[in-house]
């Protein structure tokens, strides 16, 4: 019996680059005059003003409807599209524009989110040559090849504000297999409708809630800026609570931070959550942040064993754009380093490294969101109108209550939630300081990792305790830290203790499968004995659905690969509340669901 596309990663070669031939019949084939466009811009009106989801603007008006009619008309909070074929973009550029015509006319914030299958994607070039045709668009145009993705195979979202655009780059079936949602309008084809295919609760979408909600995020880090950044933009009323006196007071406060995907030899649902979270968050960085505090300068990820080489080789035969991924031997490698290295290996061409508490700050900044500092929380409980109560103390000491909570606050979301099993684990990390005399030109790591200069020193790292708590500075770490240093660079053998400067303590929280935990928490006991049969049959359908708890989401467990996976698994969770398409596959989505280590139990009687 074939295996269902939903339940499996995107399929190789990872490339989707066309060749010349077919890149020419593409152009053709998308060719579209001034005098076309405009035609296809009055069949987009009519589509639009027969569905009513626009705030109907002037130029929109049909001779039968009046401006004070159409004030009448209230428009959704989010307008979703699903576009069977993006081809040059044509009709989301059209559509982008009519949307903006319909609010500005209304003055009315709204949300617009398009989701656009392509087979084949052009490259930019191709795309900027078809645009030059389209006049009447050129600002949209300019945008939309400013975040233009490259051809890799998969879900990559283009954040233009209240306009989200999500291109899925796969053959559509497999494509569609991987979308589920309510969408308002269809372009390029029929309807999505009713599944036939059994899908278990815990895998259905989750309630949601209305997108003016009053939101507490507990923890101020990555997961929790990004998580209120993200939040934010979709209309939700956002207050972060943090128990330290900074933003990323805790594992995220480290002063330079890797971008790093360590990619699998075949195709996975983690191997593809951490490629497009690399993806993800390099664009968040272009846009939003200072380049004082980022840079993508390339990394280097060594392989310095047989095994390592196969697999990465491997790696390589999965056929990622080059522009994305390419494999270096030792003297190309030393090449970009500026120095010797143990041995090549895969080269990011567009990673690199980033501040993160500059990161946070500006996150936080465009978000709007609250911020309590030094404030931490001592009790929460769900109210009887399915509100959550917080008991605070610190500088916001007293009882506050929020239509729903976000627990982003590592390790500690296990203290708030004692009936719950959250399978969070602690690993101690401790990041040194080196003086630098000739730091590597990219970020290099090996069992350890080295960042590029900044401020006369570079971060070499991280220690992987399981079993110590202390959070002072340890110097046996120190020492180990300058072995992975002199495994990567071999030119810096034979440093002693006085080249550390300094260093840093964090606390990583990391789940069973290394995969963070992203979306809704359900009522454990209740799962327990309403999936009970699991125990006997892995396959039995239920008709009922998942006990969730109404309002109580959680962001967490994302190890050492947060600054890759925590600005994606917000825009998760925040689609996720707010009901929105997703901008992942829904194979991804399951496999980052909190509440799946409960079902794994269950089918493996272990509970």
């Amino acid at each position: 019996m074939q295996t269902s596309h939903r339940k499996k990663a995107f399929s190789d070669p990872q490339s989707l680059a066309a060749t010349p031939t077919v890149a020419a019949a593409l152009s053709a084939k998308f060719h579209k005059t001034s005098t076309q466009v405009d035609q296809r811009f009055k069949e987009l009106k009519t589509v639009f003003l027969d569905s009513h989801l626009f705030p109907t603007t002037h130029t929109l008006l049909p001779s039968t409807l009046t401006p004070s009619d159409a004030d009448s008309s209230a428009a959704k909070a989010t307008v979703q599209v699903l576009d069977k074929d993006f081809g040059a973009g044509l009709d989301f550029l059209i559509t982008w524009k009519l949307w903006l015509q319909a609010k500005e006319y209304q003055n009315q914030i709204s949300q617009l989110s398009y989701l656009a299958i392509c087979e084949q994607p052009l490259n930019l070039e191709d795309l900027k040559q078809l645009h030059q045709n389209w006049p009447q668009l050129k600002v949209l145009s300019l945008q939309l090849q400013g975040q233009y993705p490259e051809a890799i195979k998969g879900f990559h979202q283009l954040d233009f504000g209240n306009v989200k655009l999500i291109i899925v780059q796969a053959e559509s079936g497999q494509a569609l297999a991987q979308i589920k949602g309510e969408f308002d309008v269809y372009l390029g084809g029929e309807e999505l409708g009713p599944d036939p295919i059994y899908i278990p609760p815990w895998q259905r979408p989750y309630l949601g809630i209305s997108q003016n909600s009053k939101v507490a995020i507990i923890g101020a880090g990555i997961s929790g800026v990004a998580t209120a950044y993200s939040l934010s933009q979709r209309g939700f009323d956002v207050t972060l609570i943090e128990q330290g006196p900074l933003l990323a007071s805790g594992a995220s406060g480290n002063r330079l931070g890797m971008l790093y995907a360590k990619l699998p030899d075949n195709a996975t649902i983690a191997g593809q959550f951490h490629q497009q979270g690399l993806q993800h968050s390099m664009a968040l960085l272009k846009r939003i942040v200072s380049s004082k505090y980022w840079q993508a300068c390339g990394l280097l990820q060594l392989a310095t064993s047989t095994k390592q080489v196969a697999q990465m080789q491997a790696v390589i035969k999965r056929q990622y754009p080059s522009s994305w991924l390419q494999w270096l031997d030792q003297t190309e490698a030393e090449k970009l380093a500026l120095q010797p290295l143990s041995a090549g290996g895969l080269y990011f061409p567009n990673s690199g490294w980033v501040s993160p508490v500059d990161w946070c700050e500006s996150l936080y900044t465009q978000s709007g969101a609250n911020l309590w500092l030094n404030t931490n929380v001592q009790v929460m409980q769900q109210t009887l109108n399915q509100g959550w109560q917080l008991n605070l103390n610190g500088d916001h000491s007293g009882q506050y209550e929020f239509d729903a909570v976000v627990l982003a606050n590592a390790n500690g979301a296990k203290d708030l939630l004692s009936k719950q099993a959250i399978p969070l684990k602690s690993i101690r990390g401790q990041v040194s300081y080196v003086e630098a005399e000739q730091s590597p030109a990219l970020v290099v790591c090996g069992e350890g990792y080295v960042t590029p200069a900044q401020q006369g020193v570079f971060a070499v790292g991280a220690s992987y305790n399981l079993q110590s708590v202390d959070v002072e500075l340890l110097v046996q770490d120190h020492t180990d830290n300058l072995g992975r240093l002199s495994d990567v660079l071999p030119k810096n053998k034979g440093l002693g203790l006085n080249s550390i400067t300094g260093g840093r303590v964090g606390f990583r929280a990391v789940t069973p499968d290394y995969l963070p935990m992203v979306g809704q928490l359900a009522d454990e006991s209740q799962i327990l004995d309403r999936f009970a049969k699991l125990r006997q049959d892995a396959n039995y359908k239920f008709a009922d659905g998942m006990p969730y708890l109404t309002g109580l989401y959680i962001n967490a467990g994302h190890g050492s690969k947060g600054f890759i996976s925590a600005p994606l698994s917000a825009e998760i969770l925040a689609c996720q509340m707010a009901k929105q398409s997703l901008p992942v596959a829904q194979c991804v989505a399951w496999g980052l669901d909190p509440n799946r280590f409960i079902i794994r139990d269950l089918i493996r009687r272990k509970r």
